[in-house]
């Protein structure tokens, strides 16, 4: 570590029994910054338990005297090559600039290089970062600790204030139900196709990797099957549309989490039609906004689309990098 604690403060490993502190934290800096209550304490707690993430191992507390909480660092390296770890830091937004960002960076770092092992020594590693663009304390300190910034993602929203359009399906194109039992892994399968199209993508174990996909997308009570959307053409699966009770920001609105269309069925108006069709569901039942995210520079055009159908941007978050041992880059950076 080469950077000195702030004095005043103590560091300590996280447990389970932290997510309730943990998600305090992260309420008030979503309240703070975003006007909204961010993660529930449902969805906090399935993504520290997704397999081979233990936050004994990668979440760093930093606490006051008096033991409340005031910033924490997570590292996420369970992926299969951990090409890419990613650093995620949080700060009370009453104690920023008092020194507890490039604490959490250089822990945070020095974590991250223990993946470098772990990986083909022919291959690069880096390190990413993403950081809400409002934060300007934790964007000046990931910048002084030599991260180049590199990309942005965008959280977008559609306020259904009547009913939606009807989606136009093209012909021979129709939806059929999802069925948990039997469909599964075949939907992880499409998710993984399509979504080799997208930056950063990295092809892993597919048991890891499925294993993965079903906690992350069922793990909480934002899971709903009877809203996953499944678009087909003589029985082969063309497109997928996986949606969530609520999203990461607000329980009141409903979250589009994955949205793809295989390559041989695209520009077909296929993925317009899902979006449709999510947004009439979504309004039926009595949610009048839907969100999701996207990456701002898509290789696949995704941003346009969400603007074409009334979606438009309301959070904005920045992604940095560090390069920590140079090498082949087994990610996509760009269609082929």
């Amino acid at each position: 570590m080469k950077t000195k604690l702030p004095d005043g403060y103590t560091t300590r490993m996280a447990g389970m029994e932290d997510l309730p502190a943990i998600h305090e934290l992260e309420v008030k800096k979503s309240l703070h910054y975003a006007g909204t209550p961010g993660m529930t304490l449902e969805r906090i707690r399935n993504e520290y338990e997704l397999p081979n993430f233990d936050p004994s191992q990668s979440v760093l507390l930093i606490e006051n005297h008096q033991g409340s909480l005031a910033g924490f660092v997570e590292v996420r390296d369970e992926t299969e090559p951990p090409v890419h770890p990613l650093v995620w830091i949080s700060v009370d937004p009453e104690l920023e600039n008092q020194g507890l960002e490039p604490f959490l960076l250089d822990w945070g770092e020095d974590r991250a290089r223990q993946t470098v092992d772990r990986v083909d020594p022919e291959l690069r590693v880096v390190m990413w970062i993403h950081c809400d663009h409002k934060i300007e304390s934790a964007r000046r300190a990931i910048l002084s600790a030599g991260l180049k910034e590199i990309r942005h993602s965008f959280r977008m929203r559609i306020e259904l204030d009547e009913a939606p359009p009807q989606p136009d399906w093209p012909t021979g194109i129709h939806l059929r139900p999802y069925d948990p039992e039997q469909d599964a892994r075949l939907v992880y399968e499409t998710d993984e196709e399509v979504f080799q199209d997208h930056f950063g993508f990295v092809k892993e174990d597919p048991q890891v990797g499925f294993d993965r996909f079903m906690h992350h997308m069922t793990g909480d009570d934002s899971y709903d099957p009877s809203l996953w959307f499944l678009a087909v053409e003589d029985e082969e699966l063309a497109a997928i549309c996986i949606c969530r009770r609520y999203g990461p920001d607000e329980r009141d609105s409903g979250y589009i989490s994955s949205l793809g269309v295989k390559r041989d069925w695209r520009r077909r108006g296929i993925a317009q039609a899902l979006l449709r069709h999510a947004f009439d569901e979504f309004y039926r039942r009595g949610i009048r906004k839907v969100s999701l995210g996207v990456d701002a520079e898509s290789l696949t055009g995704a941003t346009e689309l969400y603007r074409k159908v009334g979606m438009s941007v309301y959070r904005q978050f920045d992604m940095f990098e560090k390069v920590l041992r140079p090498g082949r880059d087994i990610s996509v950076t760009d269609l082929v």
